[in-house]
């Protein structure tokens, strides 16, 4: 996995777009963001979100360009996490966002 660019949103939320497709033949170039936010809620198990801690969301989208314009979006205020919900690659902690 390479960093392709890092960012913070003005609450302070770090955000990077990451490549995985030197790893991963099979994922489109640059296409997920990372995030480490603070949860909102908190979900039983290991390695899971705990409320009020980070914890790092990953979000897919379909290209590096529509990846690009989310990235811009959060780190200018235009556009908050809960927006891409749908994204997710773990959807069951939607609510932690």
């Amino acid at each position: 996995m390479k960093v392709l660019k890092k960012g913070a949103m003005s609450d302070g939320t770090k955000i990077q777009i990451e490549e995985w497709s030197e790893d991963y033949s099979f994922m489109p170039y640059g296409r997920t963001i990372g995030v480490y936010a603070k949860s909102k809620m908190s979900h039983e198990g290991s390695f899971t979100p705990k409320g009020n801690e980070i914890y790092r969301f990953e979000f897919d989208f379909n290209s590096n360009k529509e990846a690009e314009q989310v990235f811009n979006s959060l780190l200018n205020g235009n556009s908050v996490l809960a927006d891409y919900k749908s994204k997710l690659t773990r959807k069951e902690y939607a609510d932690c966002i």
